[in-house]
């Protein structure tokens, strides 16, 4: 007869000390991929470059974009000291049939300075009236920031456009595939 095995303790140690190294491993990634995605950090965007006065059509509609500094808002506040106000003109046209029912304005707009340090952006006018574009038709957006007067000439517009489409009915929005919101236009100056 052999003589009983002895018990491992050494092995078996370290095999409670790996699994407990695994399963904190693993709820540690899950717990940060939930935060990624609370804070918006898990999108992968495609940034397309818009070169100064130049348009791009992307997704059915036509873009183009020019911000220019001012000296104060069209109600005629005045920026504050070492501020000063950007005025934003987007213009969105429908290229084709498709686009003429996407008539939401961006839904992520800022400005952008080359450190990445961003401002934010209202909406002061849109010019689309009703659930349909007409195909070429520009219908633009009117904007304002206020930057600091240092980065007045080099903050560039950075939009992401809206995947609405006013086609969809209402009990079906959150049901309906739409394109992919991972798409950002940097309009250089």
């Amino acid at each position: 007869m052999p003589p009983p095995r002895k018990p491992r303790i050494v092995l078996q140690g370290l095999g409670a000390v790996l699994a407990l190294a695994v399963t904190l491993g693993a709820i540690t990634y899950d717990d940060y991929r939930a935060y990624r995605v609370r804070t918006g950090a898990n999108e992968i965007t495609q940034t397309h470059v818009v070169q100064p006065g130049q348009a791009i059509t992307l997704k059915h509609i036509s873009w183009k974009a020019s911000v220019e500094a001012i000296p104060s808002l069209p109600d005629g506040k005045k920026a504050g000291p070492g501020t000063t106000y950007m005025k934003i003109i987007i213009t969105r046209a429908a290229a084709d049939q498709e686009g003429t029912v996407k008539t939401a304005k961006p839904g992520k707009m800022r400005l952008e300075d080359r450190l990445g340090r961003s401002w934010a952006i209202e909406v002061g006018d849109d010019a689309v009236r009703g659930d349909k574009l007409e195909i070429g038709r520009p219908y633009p957006i009117t904007a304002f920031a206020r930057v600091p007067a240092a980065q007045a000439q080099e903050v560039e517009l950075v939009l992401r456009p809206s995947n609405y489409r006013s086609d969809v009915p209402t009990e079906k929005l959150m049901t309906t595939n739409t394109d992919p919101d991972d798409v950002e236009l940097r309009f250089k100056r």
